[in-house]
């Protein structure tokens, strides 16, 4: 079971086939977004010539996903983590601890191209789905 960072989600919204090829042979069973994720993809939709044809976008890939929140049951798995990673001297962005707080918390893997942040993160499985 895997949590799809944003990077992932925007490569195949931007038509990258290796990614998309991944995607569509995992198929949506046991794939998941988390808030977080689809508050990154809602604010690069805003950003775009046409905001309201790219939110129906992003709202159409994400339909088929799972969507878990960054709650109370999170809390405690950030908390660690940015203890741990400010200790070290390793700190990662508030986002991306948050997307690896929930996976971590529901025991996902993370699909990402970010292995220079999320690699900082202990037991945090990250594998890649680019080809290159």
């Amino acid at each position: 079971m895997l949590l799809l960072d944003a990077n992932v989600c925007i490569d195949v919204l931007r038509g990258r086939r290796d990614v998309a090829a991944r995607l569509e042979a995992h198929g949506p069973a046991g794939l998941f977004l988390c808030s977080v994720v689809k508050a990154e993809l809602a604010f690069g939709a805003r950003l775009t010539i046409d905001p309201l044809r790219a939110a129906d976008v992003v709202d159409a890939f994400c339909a088929p996903f799972p969507s878990l929140p960054f709650d109370d049951a999170c809390v405690d798995a950030y908390a660690r983590l940015r203890a741990e990673l400010r200790t070290a001297g390793t700190t990662i962005g508030a986002n991306d601890l948050a997307i690896a707080a929930i996976a971590l918390t529901h025991d996902l893997g993370l699909v990402s191209d970010d292995r220079g942040a999320f690699a900082r993160v202990p037991d945090l499985n990250v594998v890649s789905w680019r080809d290159s």
